[in-house]
């Protein structure tokens, strides 16, 4: 009984309690529901990968529940991109969910690089919403183009300061990687010859021009994209003044006091015989006295440089030296001869043949530059300039090379001069002077190299 009545007053109580809270406006009341929308769960399309413009391959899927983690049906779920991708499509904009509180749409992936998203979000929560990311992968390679590298100037025989670099893209201009570029470095080198883009889509090499200036053209080449070959081009200058060479000018003759009738010609080459310009060249006058027009000059843009001599008052032997500071120094020789002792008229006779300017090194097939000059001089060894002389020239040394252009030229004003020569084979030589009734002439010794460049012409 007495447990009866505890009941009856527990439920009096609330009874009470709830007419209670009627009485004073507890009509709106709501009891907890928990038929209303209480999460959003990502079920497919997340974290894929695609190519730019293309629909990925599973759909985004969304479940909505409420709060005991059932499916609710009927409710839209909106799906909008998450910032910009040029071309980038979802669709529908927005879903309802079925009986399984499950929606879908189709994501087609814009056109740039980098990742993308997506957020579903329901409609009219305000909080309830997932995000879905997506990578992007290039699509195949279209086109290549230069990056950097052209328009570069170096030194002849060696490598550019900047490397050649070109970029490979796909047709929305994504970067594309592993794509194999080959390299030609034409009358150069390369290195390496053949390369892969990396992520950047970017490949290079290192381009050495050859040893002669000028200018130069390289190519990257990739099969048939569009763009392909991308040319390059570069100058090659003369390198570092290596020595100074004699041209022409040495072993003349003259009164006294006078000028003599040709100009001192140096030449300031680098190691590969390339003339080097803008150096100073600086005339030392030594025994004899005597003077020069101008104690200092500068190469040109082959390398040469010229004094004009005068020679001393008395006669006999003057030397002259060219120096070119670091680089080495040249001699000149000449005879001053008092009025009366030849001069290429009168009884004097043709003695002798001597080279006024001697070979260069050259390579193969490559005309010998300066011209060779070849004088007859008469005993006394004035200059003769009496009568025209037939000069033949032949090729001697311990190389079998062919000696091309004209070997055969008459003298005019006492000197032959033969511009169009050649060697054809490498090696170490010397050119052979000759005419008839006179004594005979050996040139110095010169190199002719490999057509590629490379070291010297053979073995002395």
């Amino acid at each position: 009984m007495d447990r009866l009545s505890r009941c009856l007053g527990s439920f009096g109580a609330a009874l009470g309690l709830l007419l209670t809270l009627t009485h004073c406006g507890g009509g709106g009341l709501t009891l907890p529901d928990d038929a209303g929308a209480a999460g959003i769960i990502k079920i497919t399309g997340d974290n894929q990968q695609g190519v730019p413009g293309s629909a990925l391959a599973e759909s985004l899927a969304v479940k909505v529940t409420d709060g005991q983690g059932g499916p609710l049906a009927g409710l839209k779920v909106a799906f909008s991109l998450d910032g910009e991708a040029s071309g980038a499509q979802v669709s529908p904009a927005q879903a309802r969910t079925g009986s399984d509180g499950m929606a879908r749409a189709r994501w087609v992936l814009g056109a740039g690089s980098g990742p993308q998203a997506v957020v579903a979000s329901v409609v009219g929560s305000g909080t309830l919403q997932v995000r879905f990311e997506a990578s992007i992968a290039a699509g195949d390679p279209v086109r290549m183009e230069s990056v950097s590298g052209d328009g570069q100037r170096g030194s002849a025989g060696a490598a550019l300061g900047n490397p050649l670099v070109v970029r490979v893209s796909d047709q929305f201009g994504n970067p594309v990687a592993n794509v194999s570029v080959k390299w030609d470095g034409g009358d150069g080198s390369v290195h390496p010859a053949t390369s892969q883009t990396g992520a950047d889509g970017q490949a290079s090499t290192t381009w050495t021009l050859g040893s002669s200036t000028g200018s130069y053209t390289a190519t990257a080449s990739s099969g048939s994209l569009d763009g392909s070959p991308v040319r390059f081009g570069a100058t090659a200058v003369a390198g570092s003044a290596d020595r100074l060479v004699q041209v022409s000018g040495n072993n003349q003759s003259g009164n006294p006091g006078a000028e003599l009738a040709e100009p001192l010609v140096v030449r300031l080459v680098d190691r590969d015989g390339n003339g080097v310009s803008g150096r100073a060249v600086t005339w030392v006058v030594g025994a004899g006295g005597g003077s020069v027009a101008s104690n200092t000059s500068n190469t040109d843009a082959d390398g040469q440089a010229e004094a004009r001599w005068t020679l001393g008052s008395s006669s006999g032997t003057n030397t002259l030296n060219a120096v070119v500071s670091g680089v080495g120094v040249v001699g000149f020789t000449a005879t001053a001869r008092s009025e009366g002792g030849g001069g290429g008229g009168g009884g004097s006779q043709a003695a002798r043949l001597a080279f006024l300017s001697q070979p260069s090194d050259t390579r193969e097939d490559n005309r010998i530059s300066p011209p060779v000059v070849v004088m007859v001089l008469d005993a006394q060894g004035n200059r003769f300039t009496a009568s025209e002389i037939e000069v033949k020239l032949e090729l001697t040394g311990d190389h079998d090379g062919r000696l091309g252009g004209n070997r055969t030229e008459r003298t005019s004003s006492g000197v032959a001069t033969f511009s169009d020569l050649s060697v054809g084979r490498r090696g170490t030589y010397r050119l052979h002077a000759t005419a008839d009734g006179l004594q005979a002439a050996d040139s110095d010794r010169f190199d002719v190299n490999s057509k590629r460049g490379g070291g010297g012409g053979g073995d002395d």
